[in-house]
């Protein structure tokens, strides 16, 4: 079994929760309590977090939350600054890649929400050595059309509904 654990802090909410820092602590001490650090990934939206992660814990695994839409935008493409979701990491200094600016915070895995996810993203972020895992997919077609992108997995609230879809591409649910 393996775990997907998320920090959930807010740049623009400070009040809300523990600091980031905090918060990483607190991550890293529950998996290595659990003994779980070799089946974990700890991912944030907040990359400051994550950055917290690898300095504590090198061998635990991250992901890069990421998300562009007219709602919610972590990635500030549009900005005349770095996103303060970004941990200061500059869009703009790894040349508008979002997968770049994935590895360069030491994340091995970019989980973009899975309307972000084209075939050129998916593939600059594998030769990168990134895993791609898209987010919340819940549409059995959306499940189908990243599969044949080639992303490594996907995050849904129905796996009853993915099921069927890993069967029809001769996938097995891991």
């Amino acid at each position: 079994m393996r775990f997907n654990i998320e920090i959930k802090t807010d740049p623009n909410k400070p009040d809300l929760t523990v600091d980031p820092a905090r918060f990483a602590i607190l991550a890293v001490d529950a998996v290595r309590k659990g003994k779980a650090a070799d089946r974990s990934t700890i991912q944030s939206f907040d990359w400051r977090g994550l950055l917290e992660v690898k300095k504590l814990a090198p061998d635990i695994a991250t992901g890069c939350l990421t998300i562009e839409s007219n709602n919610f935008d972590t990635v500030g493409r549009a900005g005349s600054r770095p996103s303060p979701w970004l941990a200061g990491l500059d869009l703009a200094a790894h040349g508008g890649s979002v997968p770049r600016l994935a590895k360069a915070a030491g994340c091995a895995t970019w989980s973009p929400f899975w309307r972000n996810v084209d075939a050129g993203n998916v593939k600059e972020a594998q030769a990168l050595g990134l895993k791609v895992v898209p987010w919340t997919v819940n549409v059995p077609a959306e499940m189908a059309r990243l599969i044949d992108l080639g992303v490594d997995g996907l995050i849904t609230d129905y796996p009853d509904r993915a099921l069927p879809v890993l069967a029809a591409k001769g996938l097995k649910a891991r």
